[in-house]
């Protein structure tokens, strides 16, 4: 006899109730089977049944009533002795300590990582005591060494000066051994101080076990183990919180390894203080010392090729002596040096010493010359170790950090409340559920709501968008700044090698003709241009230089020279070394500081007439060389129109002039200028003008424009002269064509030291928030951040002010772009710090979050535009993510209602784990859905990824009609509304016996099949926001890809026999499998509707509102 048979006779003989039509019909189809043919009318299965049941009332009601009390003995036995049964978990003694041991660490570590975080963090934020600089030691003498006589630096410095000159030094020169000792005490060794670097394996333990989500997550585990160890519940066996586990630290694991970094900042930082041995004079005494050993004081020499070991005050120099400051100003042009002391107004404040002429600075190269100096700084007082300071700065949190704690805080208060809400209600249930039962039920409401696959997909999701923003030219460094990068709104860009080339380069020449006028022209028209003037300017140049040629294009020397020897090489078109073998150079002048010119002599290689005939060619600064040539007041004028016309456009201007005389070949050229010259130095021919300059790359102008159209401000920051600076930025499109009048447009270093200096230990973000504490210096920053576009001369650590003033006083999301060691603390500083991969420094590049590997502008818009396109996938994966948890968090409250519970907990991590998790994976390779370049950047701290808008979408709307849907087709499944209705009495449980542990198992199957459907619609309806899916399509392999594999799986675990045993599940009938999956369409078909309603509506707006024009050149993203 069926057992659905039996059932209903024995309610027949209990004397319950009468059976109904409807119920017999169903007790006739269960009795049939799968069989229809067997399928009996209900009025004749009625008559069978009771004819049975009289038999059964007369023979076997005593037997029957045995085995019922004996099945539901076996229950209640069952229930009670799972805590000793060995294939139910581990709760043997042995399972016990195991499952108290796992809880008690892992709560162990997430509370040593938390406190240990918590108080590192209070550490850093408590202010610094700084000492003022006029008390540190050497602090006048490093701030004034510029302006001071050696006189004054003998006295400050302790040490001997009195004959100090070049070729020869002093008997007394330098310190004293009783001084070197001192110094040595009071300075230190010349060595910057390395950061202190966190173990490896802390960080990996800070990734894992560290954070607000994780700790959740966490808690989660242990709540499970906890329930598997000591309460033996079904629902919550170790397979569960062994998948939640691993999941936690696979995904800790996975961000820790991609963010491990190879090189070494500081490391960086001092191979560029230099490691070959320096001749020093101590006492007069000329000894080779290692840099390490140098001291303040110490008197040193240096040559051409040297790598400066200190900051140094020069003394004495040959005339035209070099150095190239690039690795820490990022400019291309080399600087003269000389010995003269700054001189300062009465009531003026002391130029910036980055800007002196008689300093070197620590990690910068003698590119020519001689110089004899002494040391002002070592070690981390020099320019170069306040920089290393500043790199060593704890880096700012990004804005996904920030981001995801915010919605950790929100589905924590959501989980906390329903799991209390689930807990009181259990508590109250007229049930008389058990404690265990209880404890149970809460938890996995608690959990349901957590998402457990959202860092696993956060983090995969962003290594993703890495790799395609490598194929656009942007490598990566921190994954969580690819979001960042895509709400900036303020770009702070570096001049040299970022806006420009970073290559000194001929662009216009001006060109004497036979008429006397002068005529301009471009490059390209010079080269297409055969005169005799041309030619006679480009040979000019060719012969006047100091360049060394190793090929026709490989041309080494001063970046000005260079770039005119190429100039001059296309032109005339032959190599130098050729143009010079044909007239040898028999004299020089070479360039120096004060005359700003530089003379060479030339006599033809060839020549049989018994006077030799000299060519004298200079070339130098236009003011000073037109001063030798001979010109009528008309030709002055027009000369001087012509070149102020190119510096005007930012250009550097060299002019060159020439003339010829006959002398004997035994004249011996003497002298250094008009004054004490024995050759003509008057009277000369003008040849022309180079105009020179670093020009814009090629693509920034329309990248600027792009990325104004999207709401982002280009700001220039730069070591440059302001005007070249102001020149530059109005070409690309930084600044208005027309001067502002505002003093702000551009602001240069000098005006940041005198007005922009906060007091004492104060902090530009205190500033912000308290502007009473010191008003004009935030009246200057406030007015600096809302209208300056370029700011010019600028020092590292201005750099980094400006970025933290644009982070505090605008609020401004800040990306900073830099090459040199100048810019790493701002690197540092910035939101995201992006540094040149080809020309950058290796410092830099450390210091950088993200790293242009073309160095080009444009690839920064196209970041952006991944970045952007990346925070959108984000938003619709996690809005997908979240779409699940109401289905899965409402059965647990169904239970109080008599009904059995729909999803087992296992069940749920498998949705959220095995399915979910790799189908949010895939919208990381979304295409956009609207160009998202032409709209205003979100900001997150007002507009976050997650808002209270998705939960709502996510848990009133989606979420709630996933649910009814699941429900519905959970209750077609046979018996179910039978055991949801039956009353029973307190405490009985809702299913008792085996057969209806099988029906309930394939209403789960059921509720779960349904679930994994509605996920499929939800993972196609939330890759848009309006448009239809009709015009969009499907464009994403990997989605629908991964969506196949969703559907595969979920069919393994229904029909697989392996499976089904761990994930409590039965095999479908084909009716029912169709049932589940029409869920799909149901969700397409309403959302379609409801984007429909909305785009309607939109209409009369759109219309209304004058729609932004396309810019004429897209930057497109990958989607591949």
């Amino acid at each position: 006899m069926k057992c659905a048979n039996v059932l209903l006779i024995f309610a027949l003989v209990q004397g319950e109730r009468s059976p109904q039509p409807g119920e017999v019909y169903r007790h006739a189809f269960l009795r049939a089977g799968t069989d229809s043919d067997e399928l009996l009318h209900p009025a004749s299965y009625l008559q069978q049944v009771s004819d049975e049941a009289s038999e059964f009332m007369n023979v076997s009601v005593p037997k029957l009533r045995h085995e019922f009390e004996t099945v539901q003995k076996d229950a209640e036995a069952d229930l009670n002795k799972k805590l000793s049964h060995p294939d139910d978990g581990p709760t043997t003694d042995r399972g016990k300590i195991v499952g108290g041991i796992a809880c008690c660490s892992i709560t162990m570590l997430v509370l040593l990582v938390g406190l240990t975080t918590c108080l590192e963090q209070r550490k850093k934020e408590r202010p610094k005591l700084q000492l003022i600089a006029e008390e540190s030691p050497g602090a006048k003498v490093r701030k004034l060494a510029h302006t001071m006589k050696p006189e004054e630096l003998e006295k400050e410095l302790k040490t001997s000066l009195g004959e100090v000159s070049l070729p020869s030094v002093g008997p007394s020169t330098g310190l004293s051994p009783t001084q070197q000792l001192k110094n040595l005490e009071i300075y230190g060794r010349n060595c910057m101080t390395p950061p202190a670097k966190p173990n490896v394996w802390w960080l990996l333990l800070c990734q894992v076990f560290g954070g607000v989500f994780n700790s959740l997550l966490w808690f989660c585990v242990v709540v499970e183990v906890g329930l598997a160890s000591f309460m033996g519940a079904d629902e919550s066996d170790i397979v569960t919180p062994s998948i939640l586990a691993a999941v936690i630290v696979a995904s800790g694991w996975l961000q820790w390894y991609t963010e491990q970094q190879a090189e070494s900042m500081m490391r960086s930082l001092q191979q560029l203080q230099g490691s070959e041995e320096v001749l020093t004079f101590r006492t007069g005494s000329a000894l080779t010392l290692p840099v390490e050993e140098l001291l303040p004081g110490d008197v040193v020499q240096l040559e051409a090729g040297m790598t400066v070991p200190a900051d140094i005050r020069i003394l004495d120099a040959t005339d035209g002596s070099q150095v190239d400051n690039s690795a820490l100003t990022g400019e291309s042009v080399a600087e003269v040096r000389s010995k003269e002391a700054v001189a300062v107004q009465d009531g003026q404040p002391a130029p910036l010493l980055i800007e002196a002429t008689n300093i070197l600075f620590s990690g910068t190269g003698v590119v020519q010359g001689k110089l004899l100096g002494v040391i002002i700084a070592t070690g981390d007082k020099t320019l170069l170790g306040q920089i290393a300071q500043g790199v060593q700065q704890a880096l700012p949190r990004s804005s996904l950090e920030l981001q995801i704690e915010h919605f950790v805080h929100m589905i924590a208060v959501t989980a906390t409340f329903t799991g209390l809400l689930s807990l009181v209600a259990n508590l109250l249930s007229p049930d008389n559920l058990s404690m265990e039962k209880v404890i149970l039920n809460s938890s996995t409401t608690f959990f349901t709501f957590v998402p457990e696959g959202l860092m696993p997909t956060v983090t995969f999701s962003l290594m993703i968008s890495s790799r395609k923003m490598v194929k656009q030219q942007v490598l990566v460094r921190r994954i969580d700044a690819i979001e960042t990068l895509g709400c900036v709104n303020v770009l702070c860009s570096d001049k040299t090698g970022t806006l420009t080339s970073g290559k000194m380069t001929v662009t216009d020449l001006a060109v004497v003709e036979k008429s006397g006028g002068l005529k301009s022209m471009t490059m390209a028209e010079a080269v297409k241009t055969s005169s005799e003037g041309l030619q006679r300017l480009a040979r000019a140049g060719l012969l006047n230089s100091s360049t060394q040629e190793k090929s026709s294009k490989q041309v080494s020397g001063s970046p000005t020279e260079v770039a005119i020897v190429l100039a001059s090489q296309e032109v005339t078109g032959e190599s130098a070394e050729n143009v010079r073998k044909k007239e040898l150079e028999i004299f020089q002048i070479p360039f120096n500081s004060a005359s700003k010119w530089m003379l060479t002599a030339h006599s033809p290689a060839t020549s049989s007439s018994p006077q030799r005939e000299v060519r004298l060619i200079i070339k130098g600064a236009p003011e000073r060389v037109l001063e030798l040539c001979e010109l009528t007041k008309e030709e002055a004028g027009n000369a001087a129109r012509v070149y102020e016309r190119f510096m005007a456009s930012g250009k550097r201007v060299i002019c060159v002039a020439e003339h010829t005389f006959k002398t004997s070949h035994d004249f011996v050229f003497k002298g250094t200028g008009p004054a004490d010259a024995n050759f003509p130095m008057h009277g000369y021919d003008l040849c022309g003008f180079f105009a020179i300059e670093d020009p814009p790359k090629t693509g920034v102008l329309a990248s600027i424009a792009k990325m104004k159209l999207a709401g982002c401000t280009t700001i220039m920051v730069t070591g440059d002269h302001p005007e070249t600076a102001k020149a530059i930025a109005k070409r690309i499109g930084i600044a208005e064509k027309t001067d502002s009048k505002s003093q702000y447009q551009v602001i240069t270093g000098a005006m940041i030291e005198s007005r922009g200096i906060l007091p004492g230990e104060l902090r530009i973000q205190q500033l912000a928030e308290n502007p009473d504490l010191a008003p004009d210096c935030a009246d200057f920053w406030r007015s600096a951040v809302q209208e300056a576009t370029v700011f010019a001369r600028v020092s590292p650590l201005n750099k980094q002010s400006i970025v933290q003033a644009y982070k505090s006083f605008s609020g401004s999301i800040v990306a900073m772009t830099g090459d040199g060691v100048n810019d790493a603390p701002a690197l540092r500083e910035a939101d995201v710090g992006i540094a040149m991969g080809i020309r950058g420094a290796e410092v830099a590049k450390g210091a950088a979050d993200i790293v242009l590997l073309d160095d080009d502008l444009c690839s920064v818009a196209l970041g952006m535009e991944q970045g952007r396109l990346c925070a959108e996938n984000l938003r619709k994966s996690i809005l997908y993510t979240m779409c699940s948890k109401v289905p899965q968090a409402i059965p647990t409250f169904t239970q109080l209602l008599g009904m059995p519970l729909a999803l087992t907990t296992v069940q749920v991590i498998l949705i959220d784990i095995g399915t979910d998790i790799w189908t949010a994976i895939a919208y990381a390779a979304q295409p956009a859905e609207q160009s998202l370049m032409e709209q205003p950047p979100r900001h997150p701290r007002k507009d976050r990824i997650v808002n209270s808008g998705m939960l709502l979408y996510s848990f009133c709307y989606m979420g709630l009609l996933q649910c009814v849907l699941c429900w519905l087709a959970f209750f077609q499944m046979p018996g179910m509304l039978d055991i949801s209705q039956r009353r029973l009495p307190a405490g009985e449980p809702v299913v008792h016996t085996k057969e209806q542990q099988m029906l309930v198992q394939a209403g789960t199957t059921m509720y779960y099949w349904t679930l994994v459907a509605g996920q499929v619609g939800a993972s196609y309806v939330t890759t848009t926001t309006r448009q239809s899916l009709l015009d969009y399509g499907f464009p994403n392999p990997w989605l629908n890809g991964f969506i196949v594999l969703e559907i595969i799986l979920a069919l393994a675990v229904i029909y697989w026999p392996p499976l089904q045993v761990p994930f409590g599940t039965q095999a479908l009938s084909l009716h029912h499998l169709l049932i589940g999956a029409s869920s799909i369409f149901a969700i397409l078909v309403v959302e379609e509707l409801r984007k429909l309603i909305l785009r309607q509506s939109e209409v009369p707006i759109r219309e209304a509102i004058p729609q932004p024009q396309q810019s004429k050149k897209e930057v497109t993203t990958s989607s591949e």
